[in-house]
């Protein structure tokens, strides 16, 4: 099965077509209303919730064709930088997976989702340089700080910049108030319509609540469904592990491009604890995923002995089947 996604580019297309409307079919057929006023909701958010509460069936559909669109710009992103071979569509099949693990609405992170990927972009490294421009910094984070505009705890994403940061030596003063400006001006702007509007005060209160939030939760489910998140959380978590232990293998461009990638891992692993421990919130590592899980789905065709491997090539169609049975379950 897996092979279809090596170079048959319209049989992939049919796939992913057919594997969204699957996660997508249960909130299509019985749309369950967005969920107004989280603590963890961000204004933009609360926004798109007042616009939307009266047609839930549009927030799934426009929930369903951002995933799909999310989902095709990550992988033009990622083939076009070299992460993955530009002859797969795999990334877009497991974005949308664990975008849609469980499919309901149009939650915060389908927003926040298309925010990071330009991120990501503006991160990436291209041609010889192995750094970026201070410009870019900017741009970069003034997405996360627009991410949290949509889903407060994004401001973790800010973690995972650093770590970036730090691997693209990006610490004199000039990249510093880059950063600060950039996160910063999406607030300045805000605080300005608040100010105006007589809503400051009742915003930064609801905000330090939120923020403050910081704690474990559990929240009852099936026997089944927590199966099915944990089977996604070893998968992932095994995807992340699986490339970062061979990052050696690569030039030191692709390796720092696949590390930026990775650690907005770390990123999701922050926002999980203003989420829930379980159910997993899966949206959170989507996009990490589409490219570790594609490299270890689609491992190297020269490595070992040809014969001996095709015995082998079975195992990665029946964890892609489990994999996808897992999100469904969820």
């Amino acid at each position: 099965m897996l092979n279809l996604f090596r170079k048959n580019m319209a049989v992939q297309v049919l796939l992913i077509v057919v594997a969204l409307m699957l996660l997508w079919l249960r909130p299509l057929i019985s749309p369950m209303p967005m969920m107004a006023n989280a603590d963890t909701d961000g204004v933009l958010y609360t926004l798109l919730v007042n616009w939307l509460s009266g047609v839930p069936r549009l927030a799934v559909i426009i929930a369903m064709l951002l995933v799909l669109a999310e989902g095709m710009l990550l992988n033009i992103l990622l083939s076009d930088i070299g992460l993955v071979p530009q002859t797969t569509l795999l990334p877009t099949l497991l974005y949308i997976i664990l975008m849609s693990a469980p499919a309901t609405t149009l939650t915060p992170m389908v927003p926040v989702s298309a925010l990071l990927i330009g991120c990501t972009y503006l991160l990436m490294l291209r041609g010889t340089l192995l750094t970026i421009p201070t410009s870019r910094i900017c741009s970069a984070t003034a997405l996360i700080g627009l991410c949290s505009l949509f889903y407060l705890p994004a401001l973790a994403i800010i973690v995972s910049y650093l770590f970036v940061a730090i691997s693209f030596r990006l610490y004199n003063w000039r990249d510093i108030v880059a950063l600060l400006l950039g996160l910063l001006a999406p607030y300045v702007l805000l605080v300005i319509i608040l100010f105006m509007t007589d809503g400051l005060a009742e915003w930064w209160s609801a905000t330090a609540a939120s923020l403050g939030g910081f704690a474990f939760h559990f929240h009852p489910t099936g026997t089944l469904s927590m199966i099915a998140n944990i089977v996604l959380a070893l998968v992932g978590l095994t995807s992340v592990i699986m490339l970062w232990s061979k990052l050696g293998e690569h030039p030191v461009l692709w390796q720092k491009n696949a590390s930026t990638v990775m650690l907005l891992t770390v990123g999701g692993i922050i926002m999980l604890f203003y989420s829930s421990l379980m159910p997993i919130a899966h949206s959170f590592f989507a996009i990490p995923f589409a490219l570790c899980g594609t490299h270890m789905l689609l491992p190297k065709r020269n490595m070992g002995i040809i014969g001996r491997r095709k015995q082998y090539l079975w195992i990665y169609d029946v964890l892609f089947v489990i994999t996808f049975i897992a999100a469904l379950v969820c």
